[in-house]
């Protein structure tokens, strides 16, 4: 990653160009000569919205694909590649950029907030630092981390940052949690406003954000060291974390211009895909839903107006003979339709950084497994994070009555106590006297139900991790036989520039969490 870098002084009509398309609009290089007049103020947002537009995108779409919510459609080819498990080396090369120049302006951020004794938004910095290094580190393996920031003249000008391992980084992204607890309305308490798009400033809920992401990443490393993973929880819960809750969902939202656009369906609409609705539902994930009553399947995707009903394509099967109309698309909620009447409305549709329904699940499995809260509040826990996604679905973004006409005239208590307790329903049956393992395939399992289309690449590591869900397809045309991608390829600009790369990993390589 050879770094000459990029400090982004973002402007307010900048910003909302931004926060349509970062891969092209806030792709830039500045002179490391030249003084740049940021703030702190700049600097948040524009580092948050490269980090949306990541997370939005690239990502969304890949992960989403390979947890098999998504599947190419069979009138077009974008995402062909994808469905074969045969990638280009830079397919994911805007996602390393965006994400590295944000923790470039996260980490600029930081130091301008030293010097200014602003310690809410150097705490905010940190935070988002170690989200943005999980990412790419769960996403690529070994990565620039201790130099990677420091490509400044004023830093050191390292434009050639060494790699360290996984475990270097998960360290250090500890370090930086730990760092933004203890300084959270310390000293001078100057807080962001409406330049923090994620929660407006609002540090009760940054703190309770750092202490769910601490729980993330302890247990990431859950199947690789669960004695020290259990010692390290057990320290962590001694101290009466506070984590996120239902309505506290980390989020950027879009759709307030028309230049404010939902990142993916910023690319799909644009010139270059020129609105070609590449994204169908995989019958993977829709006929687990249908067969278990979910009525979430009519929030994710888009009902078929002839039949009232949410129809899936067969994962990775893009030549099948399927006309537009006879399956649905993802929905507007998760902005993965381009092409329909709605299509507009994609704009509107958040990207999720870490929700309540995820921390709901992460502390079902942190009891599940034996190390910390009382026996029996793994139960609570399950229901609670199926509760969240319900709320958040249904009060929070039921626009549009995209779940079908029966959301006209069914309230939401009807749509939940129906899932909870009607027939069939398998995995909303908890199996509240089972093994550690049958508890775990539970919740991890409606972890995934409820990250459909808004986090699909944490689904995705999260099956990386655990193995569930454990009734994946593998495509027929996947040209990786029985494997399947448990990583992404390091874009070609790091091996043709950085002289410190360490050299290509293939799909097939796994991450260091990752035994399974």
């Amino acid at each position: 990653m050879s770094i000459n870098k990029k400090i982004i002084v973002a402007t307010a009509i900048g910003l909302a160009l931004g926060a349509s398309s970062c891969r092209k609009l806030l792709n830039v290089n500045t002179n490391p000569n030249v003084s740049q007049t940021a703030t702190v103020e700049t600097l948040l947002p524009a580092a948050q919205l490269y980090v949306g537009s990541s997370i939005g995108m690239d990502l969304q779409v890949v992960g989403s694909i390979w947890s098999q919510y998504w599947t190419q459609t069979p009138v077009a080819s974008q995402y062909i590649s994808l469905e074969q498990y045969a990638p280009g080396q830079d397919a994911f090369s805007y996602a390393w950029s965006n994400l590295y120049s944000g923790a470039e302006n996260f980490y600029q951020l930081g130091k301008l907030a030293d010097t200014q004794h602003k310690r809410n938004y150097k705490a905010i910095a940190l935070l988002m630092q170690a989200y943005t290094f999980q990412v790419i580190t769960d996403a690529f393996g070994d990565a620039p981390f201790r130099q990677a920031l420091q490509g400044q003249y004023s830093d050191g000008h390292i434009i050639n940052p060494k790699y360290d391992s996984q475990m270097v980084v998960y360290n250090g992204i500890i370090a930086y949690i730990d760092t933004a607890i203890n300084i959270i309305n310390e000293g001078n308490t100057v807080t962001p406003g409406t330049d923090d798009l994620i929660y407006g400033g609002d540090m009760s809920l940054w703190a309770k954000f750092a202490n769910t992401l601490k729980l993330k990443v302890l247990l990431r490393r859950a199947e690789k060291d669960p004695a020290g993973t259990q010692a390290a929880i057990d320290s962590f819960y001694a101290t009466s974390p506070v984590f996120i809750g239902t309505g506290e969902d980390a989020k950027i939202s879009y759709g307030s211009s028309t230049a404010n656009k939902n990142p993916l369906y910023a690319e799909e609409s644009s010139t270059v895909l020129a609105n070609i609705q590449n994204l169908a539902g995989s019958n993977t994930c829709i006929d687990t839903m249908n067969s278990n009553g979910d009525p979430r399947a009519y929030l994710f995707y888009e009902y078929l107006p002839t039949t009232g009903t949410v129809v899936g394509i067969p994962q990775g099967q893009y030549n099948i003979k399927a006309l537009s109309g006879t399956y649905s698309l993802p929905s507007t909620y998760v902005a993965g339709d381009c092409s329909s009447v709605n299509a507009e409305n994609s704009k509107d549709a958040p990207v999720n950084l870490l929700t309540s329904w995820e921390s709901y699940f992460m502390q079902a499995e942190v009891v599940a497994r034996g190390w910390a809260g009382a026996p029996g509040d793994d139960d609570a826990l399950f229901y609670s994070g199926i509760q969240a996604s319900f709320d958040y679905a249904f009060y929070s973004n039921a626009l549009n009555n995209e779940y079908g006409t029966a959301g006209t005239t069914t309230i939401y208590n009807d749509y939940i106590s129906g899932y909870l307790t009607g027939t069939p329903g398998y995995w909303t049956v908890y199996p509240s006297t089972g093994t550690s393992a049958e508890k775990l395939r539970f919740i991890i399992t409606q972890k995934w139900f409820a990250m459909c289309g808004n986090q699909g690449f944490e689904a995705w590591t999260e099956w990386r991790r655990t193995g569930y869900p454990d009734f994946f397809v593998i495509p027929p045309f996947s040209l990786m036989g029985t494997n399947r991608p448990v990583r992404l390829l390091y874009p070609t600009s790091e091996s043709t520039t950085n002289v410190n790369f360490p050299g290509l990993a293939p799909l097939t390589q796994k991450v260091w969490w990752d035994i399974l």
